[in-house]
């Protein structure tokens, strides 16, 4: 009997088939090479750093044990000596404080290399996040401007006040919310933007940087950090003057490209008689802030508050009068 012949077709899809397979592993090997590369140069730069001042440290410790024997091979004794003697020990003196000030340079590299690591883990949000895609902000200058009233605690004025009398607003849902939505916002600004952080209530002030300059580079390590420790520690009180706000924000030295405010509705302040604001007050408020006419994006991320129901097309009307735009996230944006 006649052996069956091979099929050249079958062959040649395997062929394909294995090609196929050689190039997907070819590109996962080289990528992951890049990646290990640039782990690498970061991990050897800090190492040499390191182990210079460690060489350093030993140098000037091997001097001063050299001195000690000068000096315990000296007789105290005569007076000729007494003079070497003296010389001996502030040279032993300077090179302990040497020693010394070396030793807390190295703990602070050690230190340095820790808060990068923190920094740089940070979970930044991904390009096509659906709340974040949409937003306007401009660069080279970007602020974000956090509402911190007593009503960014809860969703209706009773429940704020009761947080507020029993202290526990720096455990308020909605209020880690507001401190989240900074925290992704701040982490999806593309490079080359510098952003400000000022937080609102019935005072404005900066969050980031200085009340001189509060503009800060994003993917600066150390500002960025610093940055986030001040918004951990920022408490919800009082009432939102947004003319205020839009005024300070006006003064900068720097002007803004664009804004971002994060708020949950319309301004309660300045309310001088500290009588209840009926939402009519709260929008002559709005409109009195409008009359700052701001010249940039203004954009606005608005969590919810009963009480308000003209403040979403309030904002809506700033936000397309100005080229920006505004976003309300459903109730489990950011998660926490």
């Amino acid at each position: 009997m006649k052996r069956r012949e091979a099929q050249s077709s079958a062959l040649s899809f395997i062929d394909c088939i294995c090609c196929g397979f050689g190039a997907v592993l070819l590109l996962f090997i080289l990528t992951a090479k890049s990646q290990i590369i640039d782990s690498q140069e970061e991990a050897t730069q800090s190492l040499a750093a390191e182990e210079t001042l460690q060489q350093a440290i030993e140098a000037a410790e091997a001097k001063l044990k050299s001195l000690n024997k000068d000096i315990a091979a000296l007789d105290p004794q005569p007076d000729a000596n007494a003079t070497s003697v003296a010389e001996l020990a502030a040279a032993q003196e300077r090179l302990a404080k040497a020693i010394e000030d070396q030793t807390k340079a190295l703990a602070t590299l050690d230190t340095k290399t820790e808060t990068v690591d923190a920094v740089a883990g940070l979970d930044r949000p991904s390009a096509d996040q659906s709340y974040l895609s949409g937003l306007r902000l401009r660069g080279p200058r970007a602020i974000i401007l956090l509402e911190n009233s007593g009503s960014m605690l809860a969703a209706d004025a009773k429940s704020a006040l009761e947080i507020i009398r029993t202290g526990g607003g720096a455990k308020a849902a909605k209020w880690l919310r507001a401190k989240a939505a900074v925290r992704a916002v701040i982490a999806a600004i593309p490079k080359g933007t510098k952003v400000a952080i000022l937080q609102m209530n019935e005072a404005t002030s900066a969050v980031s940087g200085s009340a001189a300059s509060p503009y800060i580079d994003p993917y600066d390590n150390s500002a960025l950090l610093t940055t986030l420790e001040r918004l951990d520690q920022l408490q919800a009180s009082g009432g939102a003057d947004l003319s205020k706000a839009l005024r300070t924000v006006g003064s900068l030295k720097e002007r803004p490209s664009s804004l971002l405010l994060i708020s949950d509705g319309l301004p309660s302040a300045p309310n001088p008689s500290q009588r209840s604001l009926s939402e009519a007050d709260r929008v002559q408020l709005f409109k009195g802030a409008m009359a700052t006419r701001p010249n940039y994006p203004c954009n606005a991320i608005l969590f919810p508050f009963e009480g308000d129901p003209s403040a979403a097309g309030l904002y809506w009307q700033l936000s397309g009068r100005s080229n920006g735009i505004t976003l309300i996230p459903d109730h489990d944006w950011p998660s926490l």
